[in-house]
């Protein structure tokens, strides 16, 4: 019972973050100069009534109070062939003002219907709308995410892997001088940020140029886990926790009984490296926007920036709740972990 009230709590917590980092960049995007609710459609006078609410400019905004005719000083017969300006009177605060057909535009969304009747509800059933190109928005990002998602948990999972290699390197490393020059080695080429990676690699020779469409999303795992520090965060703090685990007794217990020493520290160790992982993801989903355009991977960090010069609000949006959920999904895996791997959570999950 304690462990489903913990499991709740966290899935609750996942749904929540999800939520309100909508809603907050929801609130910026609403009071940016592209700002969802400003007027741009133009009113469909077959359905316009009078009286309703239109208005002139984006922000300026009034009631029809007459149909759209023709000026009475035009002399333009309508033919079928002539161009005619037809002209509708709205009530502005300044006054009613004679407007031109083609410039009266519909008002644009309160917050809540766009946030919630058309985000929300379009993400319920699967139709948010078009983007910036015409295509759905979920379409744009789902094959955004087929880009960037595999590149990021790969490097995620490589920096891992080679960190474990690492550590059981320069732990079984008998000189000390040498695994401290090795380290500092390590720590400097990873400090390296990944604009400077991607750039050498290039220029070098390392790559061929142009790069190919299925070495791109090589080259981009390689330098996001190596640069902006990752794999010299990874080394540095999972050396840390080898060594305390090799100093619990329980672990020179096992090695005093001969037992395997990696089957004891396995549990310990996926805790650290799921937080570290949990941790990391946010900052990898950040990186991947430089190298996705060193190496022109139309991912999601491709369409983050688009989206964000054309202006696509919608589009934004989107991109931005589902790279949060998957950052929150990232670490709701690893509290999950921690319940079920410790047991001191559980016990202490009633209180």
């Amino acid at each position: 019972m304690k462990t489903a009230w913990l499991v709740g709590q966290k899935v609750g917590h996942f749904v929540a973050v999800l939520f309100l980092s909508s809603l907050v960049l929801a609130g910026l995007l609403w009071f940016s100069p592209g700002s969802p609710g400003k007027a741009r459609d133009l009113v469909d006078w077959d359905t316009a009534q009078v009286g309703q609410e239109v208005c002139v400019e984006t922000t300026t905004c009034g009631f029809l109070r007459s149909m759209p005719k023709q000026a009475a000083d035009d002399p333009t017969e309508d033919d079928g062939f002539n161009f005619i300006k037809k002209f509708a009177e709205v009530e502005l605060e300044e006054g009613t003002k004679s407007i031109e057909s083609g410039r009266v535009l519909r008002p644009g969304p309160s917050f809540p219907v766009w946030f919630f009747g058309v985000f929300w509800k379009g993400v319920l059933i699967w139709d948010i709308g078009p983007a910036f190109n015409g295509d759905p928005v979920l379409e744009v990002v789902l094959l955004g995410a087929k880009q960037t998602l595999p590149i990021v948990f790969g490097a995620l999972f490589v920096a891992v892997l080679v960190t474990l290699l690492l550590v059981s390197f320069l732990t079984w490393l008998p000189f000390p001088s040498m695994r401290g020059l090795l380290r500092t080695v390590l720590l400097v080429v990873s400090i390296s940020p990944v604009f400077v990676l991607g750039f050498l690699m290039t220029k070098a020779g390392v790559l061929p140029h142009p790069v190919n469409w299925w070495v791109a999303p090589l080259a981009c795992v390689a330098i996001l886990f190596v640069g902006d520090s990752s794999l010299g965060e990874f080394l540095l703090q999972l050396e840390n926790e080898f060594r305390q685990l090799r100093n619990r007794d329980y672990i020179h217990a096992a090695g005093l009984r001969g037992a395997s020493l990696f089957k004891h520290m396995l549990p310990g160790l996926l805790l650290p490296l799921s937080s570290m992982s949990a941790a990391k993801i946010g900052f990898l989903l950040g990186s991947v926007v430089i190298a996705e355009n060193i190496y022109a991977v139309q991912g999601l960090g491709t369409l983050s920036l688009k989206a964000a010069t054309k202006p696509d609000p919608l589009l934004l949006l989107t991109l931005t709740v589902f790279i949060t959920g998957v950052v929150a999904l990232v670490t709701l895996v690893r509290d999950l972990l921690e319940i079920f791997i410790d047991p001191r959570i559980r016990k202490a999950g009633g209180h």
